[in-house]
């Protein structure tokens, strides 16, 4: 069977044979799309925050082969490493950046001559690749200074096509099925778009959107007249302040949702498209939780989905992008299926378990995937965890149970009240076994000293 990394190769115009990959995990790229002069909404990422998308970085492991290098901010735990070579995977070469938690990964790299001097040397041994999770001008720095040629578009593509006014523009264009809304890029335009979609207002509420928002940051629930007219006033002395009025804002009409949707998607440089998969998107507040496998979409949506996914290939393509797509689809609670709701092309979070499911939840399994928020008073191993977990972590022989994706987020947390992630596929033979994984991993958790889980179960 084809793998994910031969079907990458072919997709970025790079023939299989030889391909060997650099993976990094550079969590929430779109913060580095932003431009300074354009206004946003409030939800920047604090330190915390910053650490945790530097341990995010581990997950590229699931995506990696003996041959591959993985860009991380620090080793992986070795009892980790052992772990997933029990369930079959080989460990590649890797970089640590290592330098200040709060820098972000690709500054890490940046700034650490004995990492680039190593990256140096792997890519003159490989003819390696850079595989970024999404590509700024950071990317493109590291790629210049490392000798290591990007296997992605160049940034200002990225950028491009990643914007939330690059979907709306494009499905208006296309006549791909969207909520009511308007793009605003000033105050000017946005107290007009607030105007005309008023009347809305008597029936649902709006939603204004950050065009580079991602996982629930830039984005404001507008409830009322009153809620509008606040959010205008903040964004007028935001501008007075500042100096500048331009925006590049989304204001949507709020859809009661029976069921948030991803899809995944490569384009060729030729705009050929290959489906990689449907998943139900676990989704609280704007905030992706995770995601279930099998979808429960009937034929009819996934053929919309897959007709959709073609056309939005053909245009980014045209536009010059190439590579992995994610597109965020939802259905009403009337039962209309809203194909497009936003483009994300650059890799996602289901991109990095893409194996997992291919290699360990065959046809007739479910998965639920998804992370286990908690706060811990001291950092703990991998061993610990396996320890706490017991019968219900995920072995090849029993083929269900807790799969262990990423242990870095989960075993990061230092400080105390310290915030940690434990990332995991809970694998069963239905989604009510899914689900009792899920409690177990809750309760199991929760065993280790100083562990509190400081999230809300998601069924």
């Amino acid at each position: 069977m084809e793998t994910f990394r031969t079907k990458l190769a072919r997709a970025c115009g790079w023939g299989p044979t030889g391909a060997s990959w650099a993976w990094l995990g550079n969590f929430e790229v779109e913060r580095d799309w932003k431009r300074a002069d354009v206004l946003g909404l409030p939800g920047l990422p604090g330190r915390a925050s910053e650490a945790l998308n530097n341990s995010l970085s581990e997950l590229a492991l699931l995506l990696a082969a003996p041959e591959d290098l993985v860009l991380l901010k620090q080793a992986p735990d070795p009892d980790f490493l052992a772990y997933l070579a029990e369930l079959g995977w080989k460990t590649p070469s890797f970089v640590t950046a290592g330098g200040e938690e709060e820098l972000s990964l690709t500054r890490s790299l940046l700034e650490n001559a004995s990492a680039l001097e190593t990256i140096r040397a792997w890519t003159k041994a490989s003819s390696g690749r850079l595989m970024p999770h999404g590509v700024s001008p950071l990317e493109e720095e590291l790629a210049r200074k490392s000798g290591l040629p990007l296997a992605a578009p160049l940034s200002a593509v990225a950028r491009r096509v990643n914007s939330k006014v690059y979907s709306r523009r494009l499905c208006a264009r296309l006549g791909i099925r969207q909520t009511e809304g308007r793009i605003a890029l000033s105050l000017v335009e946005l107290e007009r778009a607030l105007r005309e979609l008023e009347p809305l207002l008597l029936q649902t509420p709006l939603v204004l959107k950050d065009a580079m928002g991602v996982s629930g940051k830039g984005i404001l629930l507008l409830e009322n007249e009153a809620r509008c007219r606040q959010v205008l006033r903040m964004l007028r002395q935001a501008a007075d302040k500042r100096g500048y009025a331009r925006a590049e804002f989304i204001v949507e009409q709020w859809i009661s949702k029976s069921a948030d949707v991803n899809y995944q998607f490569l384009v060729g440089k030729n705009g050929q498209t290959e489906m990689l998969g449907v998943l139900t998107a676990l989704v609280r507040g704007g905030v992706h939780q995770g995601h279930l496998h099998p979808h429960t979409l009937p034929p009819e949506a996934e053929r919309e989905l897959a007709d959709t996914a073609a056309t939005i290939g053909r245009e980014l393509a045209y536009d010059g992008y190439y590579g992995v797509v994610g597109v965020d689809a939802m259905v009403g609670a009337d039962g209309t299926l809203y194909p497009c709701v936003e483009i994300n092309a650059r890799l996602n979070m289901s991109t990095y378990h893409t194996r997992v499911l291919s290699e360990h939840v065959p046809e007739g399994r479910y998965a639920l995937i998804r992370a286990v928020p908690f706060t811990s008073v001291a950092p703990f191993s991998f061993a610990v965890l396996r320890d706490a977990l017991g019968e219900a972590l995920y072995t090849r022989r029993g083929g269900r149970g807790i799969f262990v994706c990423a242990f870095a987020p989960a075993g990061m947390s230092g400080e105390a009240g310290g915030p940690g992630r434990l990332y995991a596929a809970m694998i069963g033979d239905s989604r009510d076994e899914c689900l009792h994984w899920y409690e177990q991993c809750c309760k199991r958790l929760q065993t280790i000293a100083g562990v509190r889980l400081s999230g809300q179960s998601l069924h």
